[in-house]
């Protein structure tokens, strides 16, 4: 059996060393099942103002800006500069600024001053694994010539993981169990019209974080044994590691405290089917509040 990956567009970023000044992408990776969808948000206010008629006969701007995701594979040898758009934060706790072009093959679309308000990680059995971001953008413009440089190495598959899990409080330890894991990390990134400011310019001024990431997730494990539900009934708390490894090229994913919130384990409702569990988790930083809910590296 052979499973074909199409790509559909190519999504190409550079993080900015300051806002308001376009970088030429320096990193390039494929977008498959046409997963975009980042637009320009045009927006108004409409307005009846007149008692003899019953239309919206007037409108305001209120400002305009762009939002969307895009879902992309994780490709060995690339990633250091995706996750530190995800991931790093300045002295006052703020996101990097990135430039982006989407070339959609009949359009270009090039955004400047754009923050990551979130990154969604799905590794599922015999899948590439992707990385689902929802961004969005101070300022979004046509752009022509995006000239990608795509990787040539495919992209990174759930068999190349090395999936860790604490349990019964004690050490990490390889988990060959694990069916579908998926992590989601929120940015905590402000609405785009919180940025406007009383300026003439459309466009907001501002995107900030308004505090650390927030991280969620879930497991879908095949029940061979109750690890993870006897943690869950006893409000034990885990830890969870997952390394992708090709050559010499490698990232990981490590959540050093994990508290479980749900277990949805049951019966299949058919014998014909095998048992599956799912746990949704929080992540959680140290004690001391220093160290984030999960390092990418």
């Amino acid at each position: 059996m052979a499973v074909a990956l199409a790509q559909d567009g190519s999504f190409g970023f550079a993080i900015q060393t300051e806002k308001g000044s376009f970088v030429t992408p320096d990193t390039w990776l494929p977008v498959t099942g046409t997963q975009e969808s980042i637009q320009l948000q045009n927006n108004y206010i409409t307005l009846d103002m007149a008692d003899t008629v019953g239309y919206e006969n007037k409108y305001l701007s209120i400002g305009r800006w762009a939002e969307g995701r895009i879902t992309v594979p994780l490709v060995p040898g690339v990633m250091a500069n995706l996750l530190s758009w995800i991931q790093d934060r300045d002295s006052y706790n703020q996101g990097k600024w990135a430039s982006v072009l989407v070339d959609c093959v009949n359009e270009v679309k090039k955004l400047r001053d754009v923050k990551v308000r979130s990154a969604s990680f799905e590794f599922v059995k015999a899948k590439p694994v992707t990385c689902t971001l929802e961004v969005a953008a101070l300022h979004i413009e046509a752009g022509t010539g995006a000239n990608p440089v795509m990787p040539r190495t495919a992209p990174y598959i759930y068999q190349e993981a090395d999936v860790e899990i604490a349990t019964g409080g004690g050490s990490l330890a390889e988990d060959v169990n694990c069916e579908m894991i998926q992590i989601h990390v929120d940015n905590m990134v402000e609405d785009c019209a919180d940025g406007m400011r009383l300026a003439a310019s459309a466009e907001p001024l501002q995107l900030y974080n308004t505090a650390g990431c927030r991280v969620r997730g879930g497991i879908s494990r095949d029940f061979v044994d109750n690890a993870l539900y006897a943690d869950f009934a006893d409000g034990e708390e885990a830890a969870l590691s997952i390394e992708l490894a090709r050559g010499a090229n490698s990232m990981s994913l490590s959540l050093p405290r994990l508290l479980y919130v749900t277990d949805s384990l049951g019966l299949p409702g058919s014998h014909s089917r095998r048992l599956r569990e799912r746990v949704q988790f929080v992540a959680l930083g140290s004690t001391d509040g220093a160290t984030a809910p999960i390092t990418l590296a």
